[in-house]
C-alpha cells in the first residue's frame, strides 16, 4: 500500500478491503510480537490491577469518542465494513483453537514459537480482541444518541457482547482451577493448582462416602499364542454380559451365573462384598461349527484378584475385561471458616456451588476401581463469571428486542446489526 492509499483511509469512507487489511495487519503484527517474545505465555495482572486498567481503557475510549466522534477514522470504526472483518478475524483464531490442541507442550518449534498451542495468551489473541472492544465501544457510544425503544434491543445486544469479552479477557487472571485429593473420612482444606502449587482453601471438605455405580462387564476373545484380541472382519468384537445367552464370533455363549461381586473359593466363586472383590461369571461355550462345549469361570480381577480366563481351545481363550463405571460420586461435608456446614453429594457434570466454587467429581483410584477410598475433585473459582452471564443475558434479551421491533430504521444499514 503506498502513501497516497494510506492517507486516503482517513478521508474516504472505508470499503470491507481496507477493513480486512487492517484486521489481516493486527493479526500478523501479533504474531511478529509472539514470535518476538520467543512464544512465551503473556498473562493478565490480577485484581485489583485488572480492573484499574480495564477502568482506564473504558475511560479512555469514552473521552476519545467524546472528543473525536466527529473524525472519519472512529465515523468508520463505528462502521459494519471495520467490524465484520474484525469479528470475522476473531472467529479465525478460535477456529484455530479447535484445529491445534491448547494448552499441551508443544511438539513444533513453529507451533511453540508462534504461541498456536496457548493462542489465548497470546499477542495476536489479545490484539484482535482489544481492537473488537474499541470497535464494539464506538458503536455502543454512537447509538446511545439519541436513545429509543427500537434503539435498546441493538444497544443491548452489543453491550452484551461487549461486556463477555471484556470480562473474559480482565478475568482470566483471577480464574482459579485447583485439584483436591480427598480421602474417605479425611477432612481437607488444601488443594493445588496446575503448576503443582499448593493452595489453602477458606473451607474445607470431608469425604464422607465414595461410590460408583458399574456396567456388566464385556466379555472378548483373545488368541493363546499372540495375545492380541481376536477381531471380526477387522473390528473388536465384545459383548456386555447383560444377558443370558449371545453369539461372539463363532461361539455360542451361555451365562450360567453371574456375580457382581465374588470371591474364588476353591475352583468356584462364590458372592462377597469384602473390599478388592470382583465381578465373575460362570460362562458355557458352544462351538457352531463342530458343537463342541466347555464350562467354565472367567473374572475380570482386581488390585487384590488375578483375572481369570476360559480356554475354549488351543486357539483361543474367553477373557472378561474390568468393569467400566456407570457413574461415580462424592458424598461431601463442607465447612466454612465461619462455621457452615452443609452435605451434598456430587457426581460427575453435577458440581455444587459453595461461597463462589464450583466443585466438580473430577476422578478417582482407577486402580481400585470402585473399592477406591479416594475422590478427585475441581474446584474452580470464576469471579468474573456473573459478568459473562450478564452479558449472555444482555445478547439474549437484545436478540429477543431485535424479532418484536426489528432493526430500526435510522441508521440500521450503517452499523454492526
Amino acid at each position: 500500500m503506498n502513501n497516497e492509499r494510506i492517507s486516503n483511509i482517513g478521508k474516504k469512507p472505508w470499503s470491507y478491503r481496507v477493513g480486512t487489511i487492517i484486521t489481516g495487519a493486527i493479526i500478523l503484527l501479533g504474531f511478529v510480537f509472539q514470535a518476538a517474545s520467543g512464544g512465551m505465555e503473556l498473562q493478565m495482572v490480577g485484581f485489583p490491577w485488572n480492573l484499574i486498567s480495564g477502568i482506564v481503557f473504558l475511560a479512555l475510549l469514552i473521552l476519545i469518542y467524546l472528543l473525536w466522534q466527529k473524525h472519519p477514522v472512529i465515523k468508520e470504526l463505528g462502521s459494519i465494513k471495520a467490524a465484520l472483518p474484525a469479528i470475522i478475524g476473531f472467529t479465525f483464531l478460535v477456529l484455530l483453537m479447535g484445529f491445534v490442541k491448547q494448552d499441551v507442550s508443544a511438539q513444533n518449534e513453529m507451533v511453540k514459537l508462534l504461541g498456536l498451542n496457548h493462542l489465548v495468551k497470546t499477542w495476536p489473541f489479545i490484539l484482535i480482541n482489544l481492537y473488537l472492544m474499541i470497535l464494539l465501544g464506538i458503536i455502543i457510544l454512537k447509538r446511545l444518541t439519541p436513545f429509543n425503544l427500537k434503539n435498546a434491543g441493538f444497544f443491548l445486544n452489543h453491550f452484551g457482547l461487549f461486556l463477555v469479552l471484556f470480562s473474559t479477557s480482565l478475568g482470566s487472571s483471577d480464574m482459579q482451577r485447583l485439584t483436591m485429593n480427598c480421602y474417605e473420612n479425611q477432612t481437607e482444606n488444601l488443594a493445588a493448582d496446575e503448576s503443582g502449587r499448593v493452595v489453602e482453601l477458606p473451607f474445607s471438605i470431608q469425604l464422607l462416602n465414595f461410590s460408583i455405580d458399574e456396567f456388566r462387564p464385556k466379555v472378548i476373545l483373545v488368541n493363546n499364542k499372540t495375545g492380541q484380541i481376536v477381531q471380526n472382519k477387522g473390528k473388536v468384537q465384545f459383548e456386555l454380559l447383560d444377558r443370558d445367552s449371545f453369539d461372539l464370533s463363532s461361539y455360542q455363549i451361555k451365562v450360567e451365573q453371574f456375580l457382581v461381586s465374588s470371591g474364588k473359593i476353591g475352583e468356584a466363586y462364590r458372592a462377597v462384598n469384602d473390599p478388592g472383590s470382583a465381578p465373575s461369571a460362570k460362562l458355557k461355550v458352544t462351538g457352531s461349527a463342530d458343537q463342541s462345549e466347555i464350562s467354565g469361570w472367567v473374572c475380570s480381577g482386581s488390585y487384590n484378584m488375578r483375572p481369570e480366563a476360559l480356554k475354549i481351545n488351543d486357539n483361543c481363550s474367553l477373557v472378561m475385561l474390568p468393569a467400566e463405571p456407570r457413574k461415580f460420586s462424592s458424598e461431601l461435608n463442607i465447612q466454612s471458616q465461619s462455621g457452615k456446614n452443609i452435605k451434598t453429594t456430587i457426581e460427575v457434570n453435577k458440581p455444587f456451588h459453595f461461597d463462589g466454587w464450583a466443585i466438580y467429581q473430577l476422578s478417582y483410584n482407577t486402580e481400585m476401581g470402585r473399592w477406591s477410598d479416594l475422590s478427585v475433585l475441581e474446584l474452580v473459582r470464576d469471579p468474573w463469571l456473573p459478568v459473562v452471564y450478564l452479558g449472555i443475558f444482555l445478547m439474549m434479551a437484545g436478540a429477543g428486542f431485535l424479532f418484536i421491533y426489528g432493526k430500526p430504521k435510522n441508521g440500521g444499514t450503517d452499523y454492526v446489526a
